[in-house]
């Protein structure tokens, strides 16, 4: 996984339970939780407006390993 993607834990005062935010250097892309039965995936817009361009195994890569982080 690229070394400017991270995955941290979190208790937003919005959530319920813990949620996993994926981070792509300063930015969120995105944030995987399980405020209901399956697990949900928001992704947010870039500060700037412009796209998110991640490679493939980088985004799948993170999206995994917030999955392990947030239900083990």
């Amino acid at each position: 996984m690229a070394a400017s993607i991270k995955v941290d834990l979190a208790s937003p005062p919005d959530r319920k339970r813990l949620v996993a935010q994926i981070m792509v250097g300063n930015e969120q892309w995105a944030e995987l939780n399980q405020e209901q039965r399956d697990l949900e995936l928001e992704f947010y817009t870039r500060s700037d407006g412009r796209p998110w361009v991640l490679s493939f195994d980088d985004a799948v890569g993170a999206l995994n390993l917030a999955r392990q982080r947030l239900i083990g």
